[in-house]
């Protein structure tokens, strides 16, 4: 059992919560079909039913549950409300989900069926009236088209209709010209918005610069609207900027929407932020490729952006070209000002419950979406276009805890879905990244689709990430650090979902990220990946297969005095299926398992196993045995 996973005990009625609290038991499939096939049998129960944080306002609510202990012979899930029937996940996912088309394209292409099947496990009821109060359970369907008993239930009450501040209404009046800089206008329209009020930016296009959210309210971004930043680097106030770590020195400026104190850290110091709506949010960051776009496998159209760097920034970025020649001016060095001048998109630090639906996130001048020492973090259906943009992660948690992402498409120039934890000896003084849930999302391009690290120091603990879909990402699961770091990642659970085509690894485990320089305290106790568990990955197409490297001192590039050898631990993979890729790379893994895991096209022929300084494997039903 994965430290901190739920079970399905305890199926009475719960009032909404928070969800990314935990997972559920870690099984490859639940138990075998005979253990559980009556429609009354408690494995077949959906279970934590939930609300997802701040996931409701004055006409809708969205549902979210755990899979069955036994889900073998579970082919989709009932919804109810008042006792009535609202239909299935998997139709009601297809009119809300910017993710779902690119699941059914990708599954409609595996004719041979070769891939584990995402379910979907979540639902978004729409129309409701303001300040009504509704029950809620969710059912297993089986394969016989029975089904289960009720889940636990969920009460919820929509919101009453909230003040709404218009930006470009009196006395605002933003100007949707995309050249009038209006950064005062929207600024003022948040700083009068009183407790749980909305501020409006309707449909058209409005330059600003960076604005300043606070508790308690919703920030919409309408359909037909883009928030467009300004390239000018003037606009984003270095001296209302942020350091990373209190341990670091380099400030960097704010990003164009904020929640940051100077002061304060911990969450809590706001609460109580909605960033939603049907708009886009564009950092106006880098230049577009001559190409300018790419029709993708669905025929949606995605941006293409200049793959840049220190040198190039000059001439590829926009924002970000602007604000690394500022910072040189003013005595920086290149490496420096590239690595910290740059502005984000989002970046929301010590806010408890944050939820993010709809926007489409695109071109920052630096990472997309940061998330920093906050708690209660629900991202629903947000879609990320940051591709090839140097650094252009899709979201980021740092030091974060009870985080659900689901429903959401990264098509992103660096990581999806990236954790982080500090680093080094200092970071100790902080929390851990801990319990998130990553559902029902599509990643498309992308270094890693989730990700652990290379900022591990305080640990990232507690992942469960299901049900998912990766095409053409480098890596599927990476998890990437370096002695030094400290920390690492725990309590891992990857199952249920499908890789095609991965540029790189579909599974790495690597203690051999570098850092271009140490500029922290190095830990006394060297990072490692342990109790991580793959089950039910189907892998068709990979440039590399499974690689876990951990860390040998004789072979280090420099010499890292005080750390000897240092070895991953409990990783298990079962149930899981690689076509064409080469073979499996394993260097200091002991006491871990690999079960049912069968390789075939073997990219070089011979054997799929090269195995090198790993004590205490164990291999069983694997498909050629090593």
């Amino acid at each position: 059992m994965v430290q901190g996973v739920p079970s399905p005990e305890g199926q009475g009625e719960v009032p909404s919560a928070p969800v990314g609290l935990s997972g559920p038991d870690p099984s490859p499939q639940g138990p075998s079909p005979t253990e559980g096939t009556a429609p009354g049998d408690p494995a077949l129960i959906p279970f934590q039913l939930e609300v997802p944080t701040l996931a409701f306002d004055e006409n809708s609510i969205v549902l979210v549950w755990h899979k069955p202990a036994n889900y073998s012979d579970v082919v989709g899930y009932h919804v109810y409300m008042d006792g009535e029937l609202l239909g299935l996940a998997e139709p009601n996912s297809t009119l809300f989900s910017p993710a779902k088309p690119y699941m059914d394209g990708f599954y409609a292409a595996d004719a041979a069926r070769f891939h584990a099947r995402a379910t979907i496990h979540t639902f978004t009821v729409e129309g409701l009236s303001p300040g009504t109060e509704h029950r809620f359970t969710a059912r297993s369907v089986l394969s016989d088209g029975s089904e289960s008993a009720d889940s636990n239930v969920v009460v919820q009450r929509t919101l009453e209709p909230p003040v709404v501040l218009d930006i470009s209404a009196a006395p605002y009046r933003a100007v949707a010209d995309g050249t009038t800089l209006n950064t005062a206008a929207i600024q003022a329209a948040i700083d009068a918005c009183p407790p749980e009020g909305k501020v409006l930016v309707p449909a058209g296009r409005f330059k600003t610069g960076a604005l300043f959210l606070k508790s308690n309210m919703t920030f919409e971004v309408a359909l037909g609207a883009t928030l467009l930043g300004s390239e000018n680097a003037g606009d984003y106030p270095l001296a209302r900027g942020y350091t990373l770590y209190e341990y670091l020195d380099e400030r960097r400026p704010p990003s164009l929407l904020n929640a940051i104190d100077q002061q304060s850290r911990s969450a809590g110091t706001f609460e109580n932020i909605r960033i939603v709506g049907q708009g886009t949010i564009d950092g106006n960051g880098w230049r577009r490729t001559a190409a300018g776009s790419l029709m993708d496998e669905i025929g949606n159209l995605l941006p293409q952006y200049m793959a840049g760097n220190g040198n190039s920034v000059p001439t590829a970025g926009v924002l970000a070209g602007a604000q690394v020649a500022e910072a040189v001016a003013s005595g920086l060095a290149l490496d420096i000002a590239y690595s910290n001048r740059r502005s984000s998109l989002i970046t929301l630090r010590g806010v408890r419950n944050v939820y993010y639906e709809g926007i489409t996130v695109v071109n920052p001048a630096f990472h997309g979406i940061m998330n920093l020492e906050t708690e209660n973090v629900a991202v629903n259906g947000v879609i990320h276009q940051t591709y090839d943009i140097n650094n252009g992660d899709g979201i980021e948690f740092g030091n974060s805890s009870n985080i659900v992402v689901f429903n959401s498409f990264f098509d992103t120039g660096d990581d999806c879905i990236n954790f982080a934890a500090g680093m080094g000896l200092e970071s100790s003084t902080q929390p851990p990244l801990a319990n998130a849930w990553i559902f029902n999302n599509y990643f498309r391009e992308g270094h890693g689709a989730v990700v652990a690290g290379s900022h591990t120091g305080a640990w990232i603990q507690n992942v469960l990430a299901e049900d998912n879909v990766m095409f053409h990402t480098d890596v599927g699961l990476r998890m990437k650090s370096n002695v030094e770091t400290g920390g690492g990642g725990r309590d891992w659970v990857f199952r249920d979902s499908a890789i095609r085509d991965a540029s790189n690894n579909a599974f790495i485990l690597t203690l051999a990220y570098g850092q271009n320089n140490n500029v922290y305290a190095s830990a006394t106790v060297p990072a490692q990946f342990r109790d991580v568990l793959v089950s039910n990955v189907s892998v068709d197409g990979a440039a590399s297969s499974i690689r876990v490297d951990g860390f040998d001192p004789s072979l280090a590039a420099q010499n890292l005095e005080g750390y000897g050898d240092v070895f991953h631990e409990n990783i298990r993979f079962q149930n899981v299926s690689l076509n064409a890729v080469p073979a499996a790379s394993i260097d200091h893994l002991r006491n871990s398992s690999f079960e049912d895991v069968v390789f075939t096209g073997i990219v070089g022929g011979g054997s799929p196993w090269v195995i090198s300084n790993s004590p205490g494997l164990s291999f069983v039903g694997t498909t050629p045995t090593p």
